[in-house]
């Protein structure tokens, strides 16, 4: 994992704190002692920061009694303190300790040996062995996992420190804490015991390299340990790059070589679970990037006024959020304290130091707890900032946070900001990283996915009204909606960088999800359900699986129900029996919308087709139209679409079979509340009970991918996306409603040169350039036997077409495909949705 630096910067501060004196007397197994004094204030037990390693690990108190206080000469007795050192620490692995006054001041410490000393070096360990392997490469990195064996204490976890060397040299330090479930169901241990290496550009330039994987610090080498990898020199990297390139020429070979040749040239890779890696060398570049991006900030430097209550926190972890705010780089803010009725007399005189400290901490004391929504609103109530910030009492900013959103701000016009966010521990980890899409009104019914890092203009605010104590457990989520109801969509604006780290802690719903505050799940309902009712959307609204996740089950109006109507376009070529179970599946299941059925017969000659398209002509509500020519997806469904007599069109491909009742009604129903929706898409399941499609990202692979594909059924997906209905911007045609009206103002699907792959993708790019919105409903679920109308795309025959259309989508939307605005920036767009991370440098 990745740790971020939290201290105060600096060398100890001995002339700001002659009068403390720290002693350091003893040091053992378990932890270190001593005693320390504030001659200045002698009748005062000292409180102190510890500091392992530069991130605080906790606060102690000097107030155990000491013998020898008299024969020191000391002012008082009760001077001591002993300090336990967590068992996390006892990893045979150096570890460095401090002291620091409660704001933050070093303090140099004395021993028997006389010498001062700015930190104290400490090495613990516990009987364990290792267990591990080197499993060799895979995909273009060097893989493979370790495991800390206890068997006294009978655990078996990952987090094993590995060294990499060649030639007896060392090349890189892992940390053996990915994601690994095949090693866990294996062995039964901790699934975070994986590790990944990229070899560096200098020994990938060599021909072959030998490398050495060791378990620190007792040098322990790994099984499969040494592997030696060969890799392409200068001209042979020449001629596999001209042979790419000459790939993408030549179609029927592009799609083997080209992948070939990929992972013949390794790079540097960042997977998702390997997240904290990706932080240490992202992060740092977020206001370089942010400084590019956006430009100045305001020539005004507006104050920024950030809101903070408090409700007895860590001590420590409420020093860390204040130090993260005190080293902001932009230097105009407030922060507004408010603690909330904690009694938490220690806590409070913290909050009275710092305060008294700088100007720019306020503070204010309640006399009972009045929950974060009405603690907040005293905050509001004293703010001077022509800009808000809300910030959580145990949570930590970036450096550079607040002037990034106010040069976002500054360039956009935005009155409503948020950022991307992540997760940090008690020793400063960083994991569970929340790359977020830009604003998705959809999407925010269904989650409060902006929750932090948030500032809002101090006047939109004000209009809002401030948080409602109603709501508390969701009182962020109602007012986000309640700002959306005045604002519009382009004053609200995504800054695609991690400025928030949001502390987990235990019970927390950082620490364990929505499940450990579900009063949260039943106050985020409510909220969601009175600004639908504020907005004239009458819905029922639950939450999924006590999940702060909501269903939106809307409740349009039963005329308007009756008035919308479906043409179901359905194209097929023999499999009559797959047909015949597509259309019976709907004429069974399908309930409260009235539709009709255009089989488009393109060519069948089976035995079978002739009786089957016989018999369904004569069928109420069913025509039969015969299209012989070769096959074209777009054409057919152009032709069907021409043909239709209703409002809508639904594109199904004769593999999709339904079973729920409300699939179709789900659908339409978005259309019906929202007139701007052009296209719908369905949650797809392959027989096995895995998702095909959960909607579709743009730009990823080269043109587009289905997110999520694989996952379980019921799988939430990353973030809830593949749970949670939202706007997107591609769907599937396997099964997409679209407004008729809509289809025939883009021209309907591309027949000249998108004939097979892409026209779906195609027609949604089209309509939202157009001004519709697409969105994907995970409540409308069906199966999809996929490619087994017409086999498989990746087919060879099929390869010199496949590529065709795909250099067809990237000329035509080279400025759109790499900008998908409902997928992340920070994701990679080479392969796999959700699970590859990328590098942006400060020109992006």
């Amino acid at each position: 994992m990745a740790k971020r630096p939290v201290a105060a910067k600096g060398k100890p501060q001995a002339a700001a704190q002659s009068k403390i004196l720290v002693f350091v007397d003893r040091i053992d197994e378990a932890g270190v002692g001593g005693w320390a004094v504030d001659f200045g204030q002698p009748g005062e037990s000292l409180r102190l920061r510890v500091l392992i390693d530069d991130v605080i690990a906790d606060v102690i108190r000097c107030d155990l009694h000491r013998d020898d206080a008299v024969l020191l000469k000391l002012p008082a007795s009760r001077i001591g303190f002993y300090y336990n050192i967590s068992p996390r620490y006892h990893d045979g692995l150096r570890h460095v300790l401090k002291f620091m006054t409660l704001d933050g001041a070093g303090l140099a410490m004395s021993s028997r040996g006389g010498a001062e000393m700015a930190e104290l070096s400490f090495c613990l360990a516990k009987p364990v062995r290792v267990e591990g392997v080197v499993d060799g490469m895979i995909d273009g990195l060097i893989q493979g996992w370790a495991l800390n064996v206890d068997d006294r204490a009978r655990t078996r976890q990952g987090g094993v420190r590995i060294l990499v060397t060649t030639g007896g040299q060392p090349v890189a330090e892992l940390l053996a804490d990915q994601y690994r479930a095949d090693v866990a169901e294996s062995v039964g241990c901790d699934t975070g015991c994986g590790f990944t290496f990229s070899p560096p550009p200098e020994l990938r330039a060599r021909r072959r390299t030998a490398f050495r994987f060791y378990a620190m610090p007792g040098r322990q080498e790994l099984g499969g340990s040494p592997l030696e990898v060969a890799y392409p020199q200068d001209d042979e990297r020449e001629r596999i790059a001209g042979l790419a390139k000459r790939a993408d020429e030549l179609f029927a070979f592009a799609y083997h070589l080209r992948k070939e040749l990929k992972a013949a040239l390794p790079g540097e890779r960042y997977l998702l679970s390997d997240y904290g890696r990706w932080a240490a060398q992202a992060l740092p570049l977020a206001l370089p990037r942010a400084q590019a991006r956006y430009g100045a900030l305001p020539p005004e430097q507006p104050l920024v006024s950030i809101l903070c209550p408090v409700y007895r926190p860590r001590v420590g972890d409420f020093l860390t959020a204040i130090d993260s705010v005190r080293n902001q780089s932009y230097r105009n803010w407030e922060l507004l304290l408010v603690d909330d009725g904690g009694k938490d007399a220690e806590l409070t005189e913290v909050m009275r130091r710092l305060s008294a400290a700088d100007a720019r901490i306020k503070l204010a004391v309640l006399a009972r707890n009045t929950g974060i929504a009405a603690a907040s609103n005293v905050a509001l109530g004293q703010a001077q900032g022509k800009f808000v910030a809300f910030f959580d009492h145990d949570d930590v900013l970036e450096p550079g946070a607040v002037e990034i959103m106010l040069r976002a701000q500054a360039a956009t016009g935005a009155k409503l900001l948020y950022s991307d966010e992540d997760k940090i521990d008690h020793s400063g980890g960083l994991s569970e990283p929340h790359f977020k899409p830009d604003f998705n009104y959809r999407f925010l019914l269904e989650v409060n996915y902006i929750c932090h890092f948030v500032m809002v203009e101090m006047a939109a605010l004000r209009q809002a009204g401030g948080l409602d104590k109603r709501f508390d457990g969701a009182q962020d989520h109602d007012l986000l909606l309640r700002l959306t109801e005045a604002l519009a969509p382009e004053e609200v604006c995504h800054v695609a960088e991690v400025l928030y780290h949001w502390r987990k802690t235990a019970g927390s719903t950082a620490a364990a999800g929505a499940g450990a505050k579900p009063g949260a799940a039943l106050a985020g309902a409510a909220a969601v359900a009175a600004h639908l009712q504020r907005r004239g959307l009458p819905a029922e609204v639950t939450a999924r699986g006590g999940l702060t996740c909501y269903q939106v089950r809307w409740q349009v109006p039963e005329a308007r129900k009756k008035a919308a109507r479906v043409s179901i376009l359905i194209p097929f070529r023999d499999q009559i029996a797959m047909t015949l179970e597509c259309v019976t599946a709907i004429r069974q299941h399908t309930r409260e919308v009235e539709y009709e059925i255009i089989l488009l017969d393109n060519w069948s000659s089976s035995p079978e087709a002739e009786p089957f398209t016989a018999r369904q002509a004569n069928l109420p509500g069913t025509r039969v139209i015969r299209i012989a020519e070769p096959f074209n997806y777009s054409r057919l469904n152009n032709i069907g679409a021409r043909a239709a007599r209703h409002e809508f069109l639904l594109l199904l491909n004769n593999d999709v079979i339904v079973s729920e009742p409300l699939w179709l009604r789900t659908m339409l129903d978005e259309c019906l509340v929202n007139e701007r929706v052009g296209a719908v898409g369905a949650k797809l399941l392959y027989p096995a009970g895995t998702v095909q499609h959960a909607g579709v990202v743009l730009g990823v692979g080269g043109v587009a991918d289905h997110a999520f594909r694989g996952i379980a059924g019921r799988a939430p997906g990353y973030v809830m996306r593949a749970m949670a209905a939202q706007q997107i911007s591609a769907v599937t045609g396997a099964c997409m409603l679209v407004r008729r009206g809509a289809f025939e103002a883009v021209g309907g699907l591309d027949e000249a040169e998108l004939t097979v792959a892409f026209n779906d993708v195609d027609l949604c790019v089209k309509l939202t350039q157009a001004g519709w919105q697409i969105v994907y409903t995970p409540d409308a679920v069906a199966e999809h036997r996929e490619s087994v109308s017409r086999g498989d795309d990746f087919d060879e025959s099929k390869i010199a077409r496949f590529m065709f259309e795909n250099e067809v989508m990237r000329e035509r939307y080279t400025g759109i495909l790499p900008y998908d605005p409902f997928y992340n920036q920070h994701f990679s767009r080479e392969g796999g949705v959700y699970r590859e991370l990328r590098l942006l440098g400060p020109e992006r």
